[in-house]
């Protein structure tokens, strides 16, 4: 494609991100000159430019009006937007006559937009003194934003907005097997509840409080486990595992009893998490608690409103089935498109040597050792 032909969206997007990142580096380089210190200066003006000291108690205003600059969380955000606006401008371009659904494209600006506030906003300035503040930081990194990133389908994005020689490539990726061990329900499943249980109920949180790159590096784990566990439940991306509806609940429960467990954990433990020395009038252990609350009541609170979502697209998938059959028969219809990528359940039908044929590759996927 020639610079011509790039479609304005796609211009737009990365004329914006350059904007950005200029800004970025004159903001940065006007904290380094203004700061104080210079062991912990670096990281601060990277991560943690313009961090107002002493804070006051995080109530009312507080929640929308504290904020500081994480440098590198914005940067990693403006090319993720830029990278995802090009895709769905190219959609129109590889396949005359088809445009990215504007939906997915919101749930995954929407995605980027968690992250900037949990990295940006309130609780981030907030999340080395408070560890309630920590906490909310969490179920927004590895359970709303991920939710939503996976619900912007960016790997199929990927494959609509490739030419046909690299679309065969990235579908040899997305569905091979680095992939797909990755994304295997046990895995992903593990790999959650040891993300979840391994950082707030070993001495991991505390050096994470302390240390400001070490949060970072705890920004991006959270996140990346969350991708890897609601692309399971909530994503229909091209990989290799495409569970159906009841799979995706119990694996949603699980994860709901995690989240529990580490809950109550929290709130009936005597060690209190480590906080960095500030002016707020705050008790540790008490602290602490109310964040295993948060992780409980917060956690589980979310968890059920992306079920309820499941079930409500489940059911209306059901309903979209052929009146005239009877509802076990939509919901056999309802998996096998699912599971096969049919356009509908119609395809059910034993008269079909096409859904005959994709009916048997799913079955011979599943008996895959």
């Amino acid at each position: 494609m020639t610079p011509s032909r790039l479609p304005r969206l796609a211009v737009a997007a990365w004329a914006a991100a350059a904007v950005g990142f200029v800004g970025l580096g004159f903001a940065v380089a006007h904290y380094l000159r203004t700061g104080t210190g210079m062991h912990m200066h670096t990281a601060d003006a990277l991560t943690r430019a313009g961090s107002q000291n002493p804070l006051r108690p995080l109530f009312g205003s507080a929640l929308f009006t504290a904020w500081h600059l994480d440098a590198v969380a914005v940067a990693v955000l403006v090319l993720a937007a830029a990278t995802y606006l090009t895709g769905a401008a190219l959609v129109p371009v590889r396949t005359p006559g088809t445009r990215w659904p504007a939906r997915r494209t919101g749930a995954f600006l929407g995605g980027l937009a968690v992250c900037a506030f949990a990295t940006n906003g309130s609780i981030a300035v907030y999340d080395q003194v408070l560890f309630t503040a920590h906490m909310a930081g969490h179920l927004a990194l590895v359970m709303v934003a991920p939710a939503l990133l996976v619900a912007g389908h960016p790997l199929t994005l990927a494959l609509s907005a490739a030419p046909p020689g690299r679309r065969e490539r990235l579908e040899r990726v997305f569905r091979g097997p680095g992939i797909a061990f990755v994304t295997a329900p046990p895995v992903a499943l593990a790999t959650y509840a040891l993300v979840i249980v391994g950082s707030h109920l070993t001495g991991v949180m505390d050096t994470i409080m302390r240390n400001t790159w070490a949060g970072q590096v705890e920004h991006l784990v959270y996140l990346v486990a969350g991708c890897q566990f609601f692309v399971l439940v909530v994503g229909r991306e091209p990989i290799r595992w495409r569970l159906a509806s009841p799979a995706r609940w119990l694996l949603l429960a699980i994860g709901m009893a995690v989240d529990t467990f580490t809950g109550i954990v929290l709130m009936q433990g005597t060690h209190a998490v480590h906080l960095e020395p500030s002016a707020l009038d705050v008790d540790a252990l008490s602290d602490t608690r109310t964040g295993g609350a948060i992780m409980w009541f917060g956690g589980d609170a979310i968890m059920a409103a992306i079920m309820i979502g499941l079930v409500l697209r489940w059911l209306q998938a059901v309903d979209r089935a052929p009146a005239e059959k009877g509802w076990l028969e939509q919901a056999r219809g309802t998996t096998f498109a699912a599971n096969t990528g049919s356009a509908t359940a119609d395809t059910v039908d034993d008269e079909d040597d096409a859904a005959r044929q994709a009916y048997n590759d799913w079955l011979a996927k599943l008996n895959q050792p």
